[in-house]
């Protein structure tokens, strides 16, 4: 509970991107001791997200993942097939191990206090910057955003190609063995497309347990019914199951934009998560890159420089830019395009060119197993727009 109205650092929002923020500052020896305030209207004790990434080395929350798989499924109308993800391999974080970890080792710092409420402005100054809530006003030389209080978004859908990735989960147990536990289903467009992307995501947890999850990329969202009729079709029709009970579910949406996110709301005020950036714009993956910004964050404060990380290079916008164009514009392409990127490609340099560490040799290897005239004319397409 916060019991001072002055700290060093406030993180306004408690969701991945703040409590991986708050983890990382603590984890600093020459940061943990500094008096931090994390705000957040949820207490972050339901299971109401789960985060996959792929990673070849070690990352921040390895040791609490509870699946790891090292092969993965692709199903389409263009290509099928089991493919090694090695070097990598793919990882899922539950959000109820996430919260109780980060909050389990959060506990045993005294500097570092906890308020549930909203959070319903900022105001920047010379000296530092204060964020207003629910309980009052609370003031630091730096504040960490991670919420969209409205306007960032609509100002993203006003001057951008702007898409939402939106998704809804079951996790489903059946009375009989039904999955295979070490293989992912990492893209399953076996679902009719409808003039959008929209394909299956399938994390198994046992042979009887698995998260089925129903994915779009579209630029409005669809009644909470037609989520559910359409997993209950997956469910019956593909997978072939009749009978299981729905233990758990989640439901997100993601900005998939080509706006570039302001990196602050003022000289004090610095966004972080998705509202910084974070996510990728053409995938929708955020939770590594959360925890890269991080890093970077963390090592800018212990150099006394201001916590600003570096944007992305000019050239990855415009290859975001150009899926989302083509997406946005001709929905229908997209099972076909991510087809084409995996069946041409090893994993080792599409995971590379996705995680935007590749060099321009890598990136024009990639670029010869496009379908050229679609990307051309979506590139040419984003030229005379923004002309």
């Amino acid at each position: 509970m916060a019991n001072q109205q002055q700290y060093d650092f406030i993180i306004a929002g408690a969701g991945a991107a703040g409590l991986s923020l708050a983890w990382h500052l603590t984890h600093s020896p020459k940061l943990r001791e500094k008096q931090i305030l994390l705000i957040d209207r949820s207490a972050k004790t339901e299971n109401d997200r789960t985060w996959g990434y792929w990673a070849k080395g070690a990352e921040p929350f390895d040791d609490y993942v509870s699946w790891q798989f090292k092969d993965a499924e692709f199903f389409s109308r263009y290509y099928t097939d089991v493919i090694s993800l090695a070097p990598y391999s793919y990882r899922v974080l539950e959000g109820r191990r996430f919260y109780e970890v980060v909050r389990g080792w959060l506990g045993q710092f005294p500097n570092v206090h906890w308020l549930q409420t909203s959070i319903e402005g900022f105001d920047d100054t010379d000296n530092g910057a204060f964020v207003y809530t629910g309980a009052g006003s609370f003031r630091a030389p730096w504040i960490f955003n991670s919420c969209f209080l409205g306007e960032a978004l609509k100002k993203a859908a006003q001057k951008s190609i702007s898409l939402r990735q939106h998704f809804k989960g079951w996790v489903i147990d059946t009375s009989v063995p039904a999955f295979q536990p070490n293989l992912l289903r990492l893209f399953d467009f076996r679902t009719p497309q409808q003039g959008c992307l929209r394909f299956f995501y399938l994390i198994p947890q046992s042979p009887t347990r698995a998260l089925v999850e129903y994915t779009l990329f579209s630029d409005s969202l669809l009644a909470p019914a037609a989520y559910e009729q359409e997993l209950k079709r997956y469910i019956r029709e593909v997978l072939q199951l009749n009978e299981y009970s729905i233990v758990e579910e989640e439901w997100g949406v993601i900005p998939m934009t080509t706006y570039s996110f302001p990196k602050n709301r003022g000289q004090h005020i610095l966004n972080i998560g998705s509202v910084g950036g974070a996510s990728k714009p053409s995938t929708g993956y955020t939770f590594r890159r959360i925890q890269q910004q991080c890093s970077e964050i963390v090592q800018l404060l212990e150099e006394g420089k201001r916590p600003l990380p570096e944007s992305t290079p000019l050239r990855h916008r415009l290859y975001d830019a150009t899926m989302l164009n083509i997406l946005d514009r001709q929905g229908d392409e997209g099972e076909a395009v991510f087809a084409r990127l995996f069946e041409k490609n090893p994993v080792q340099r599409l995971f590379k060119f996705l995680d935007e560490e590749t060099n321009v040799g890598e990136e024009l290897l990639l670029m010869q197993t496009v379908n050229k005239p679609l990307f051309l004319l979506s590139m040419l397409n984003l030229t005379i727009k923004h002309a």
